[in-house]
């Protein structure tokens, strides 16, 4: 998709619909807030005028020939299949309601299937040449949700004594991260696909290509539980601005662990 035309439109109107939805909608959708999520697709198919969608807001992608290095998803011109967006949408745990009757074609996933129409997610960590790929030019990445305490992994490798820091899906342990997650349910309070049934279910589907790649299944597996992230690396696609959770004065759930136990060098 051409640069200048997804920057013709903004996000808008999709986040508005949704913030209505999140006062107005049937409670017995079971919907939280306007969170939702997609593997559940606890979002009502229609409301009012609107045809709401569990949208995704997980950007992971993954390159069957170099599993191991970042990959941007196909919807914005990558390399990358996406894990849990566009039509693996359902594979994700974490996603918003968005009425996707009010996202401009241009502006959303045009692939057929479950995330079609949905608003283009990105990672706020990546960098700008990055969020200007997926999302065009002067648009922002935002973070959606914010992280918690129980997202923060201790790394020692990290400033002078160890520093808290979002874990990904590299930490879970075996996987040659800091060990201190298993990845269930419990542990963590914003983590995608607990349990990991996502990639098993991507790895399921994919197979053919899999083996194609030259792969084994347990390496795709692996290759995608490392791709697993916390709220840090989830955000949608919007109009240049400046995103609440990126301001220098906010400290996120990590760092404010760090300034309270004194830890020094982790920024």
């Amino acid at each position: 998709m051409p640069s200048w035309f997804k920057t013709t439109f903004l996000y808008a109107s999709a986040f508005a619909s949704a913030a209505v939805l999140a006062t107005a909608c049937d409670p017995s959708y079971g919907i939280r807030s306007f969170r939702c999520d997609p593997s559940e697709g606890d979002c009502p198919t229609k409301y009012g005028a609107g045809t709401y969608v569990c949208c995704s807001d997980d950007p992971a992608a993954i390159d069957l020939s170099t599993p191991e290095e970042l990959a941007l998803p196909s919807y914005g011109g990558g390399s990358g299949i996406p894990l849990y967006a566009s039509a693996n949408n359902n594979n994700s745990t974490s996603g918003f309601c968005i009425d996707t009757s009010s996202v401009p074609p241009a502006a959303g996933i045009m692939e057929v299937g479950a995330g079609q129409g949905c608003p283009l997610p990105c990672n706020p960590t990546w960098d700008q040449a990055d969020i200007t790929a997926v999302c065009g030019t002067a648009t922002s990445c935002c973070a959606s949700v914010e992280l918690q305490d129980s997202d923060c992994g201790l790394d020692m490798s990290m400033g002078a004594n160890g520093c808290w820091r979002p874990v990904t899906g590299g930490d879970i342990q075996g996987l040659s991260g800091i060990d201190v997650s298993d990845w269930s349910a419990s542990d963590h309070a914003t983590h995608q696909d607990p349990g990991g049934g996502g990639c098993e279910q991507f790895v399921a589907v994919q197979a053919a290509a899999i083996s194609s790649a030259g792969l084994s299944t347990n390496q795709a597996l692996f290759a995608c539980f490392r791709k697993l992230s916390v709220a840090n690396q989830r955000g949608f696609c919007q109009g240049a601005m400046d995103c609440p959770l990126a301001n220098p004065a906010y400290r996120d759930a990590c760092e404010q662990k760090n300034d309270a136990e004194g830890r020094l060098d982790c920024g």
